[in-house]
């Protein structure tokens, strides 16, 4: 999602994020990086020289939305956020960050009546955190409306099928 460049004292790591955070530690350890990610600012310091960059939309809407303030850990926790609530893909959740007016098709628009979240006022890597607990939240309230469909189908079926091996005709009744 976002690849990273980061030096400190003449040493140089790459390293992909989302990743462990434990990993994330091991990887700033082997250049020499002893403070945790999260005292790490994501645009860098004095010391540590860090460039990020990003290889699809989703990352480069992450990185659009990085503040001065946001960490290393700050990042690489949204990374791991978008990922666990967008198994499929990040079509709709882009669509419902920031819509294409020009675009003739919002995938995220048939979802929205299942939306009981507001949108995030936040900014930075807390904003990500919040949009993705509300896209988390509307497709779990879509997969509940479409469970309780499929079990009220089944039992219509269930009961057509008793009726038409009892016989019974519906009028009959």
């Amino acid at each position: 999602m976002i690849a990273g460049v980061i030096c400190y004292q003449g040493g140089t790591l790459v390293v992909e994020l989302p990743c462990g955070a434990y990993e994330l530690a091991e990887h700033l350890g082997s250049i020499g990086i002893r403070s945790p990610a999260s005292e790490i600012l994501a645009h860098g310091t004095e010391q540590v020289e860090v460039k990020l960059a990003a290889g699809e939309p989703m990352g480069a809407f992450i990185l659009a939305n990085l503040q001065d303030s946001d960490t290393l850990s700050g990042v690489n926790l949204a990374c791991q956020e978008v990922n666990r609530v967008c198994p499929f893909g990040y079509d709709e959740f882009l669509d419902m960050l920031d819509p294409d007016p020009q675009a003739g098709f919002n995938r995220y628009a048939f979802y929205k009546p299942y939306e009981t979240l507001p949108p995030s006022t936040a900014g930075g890597m807390k904003f990500i955190l919040e949009e993705s607990r509300r896209y988390h939240s509307t497709m779990e309230n879509y997969r509940t409306v479409c469970e309780a469909e499929a079990a009220e189908d089944d039992r219509n079926i269930r009961e057509v099928n008793r009726m038409l091996e009892s016989g019974e005709d519906e009028w009959e009744r």
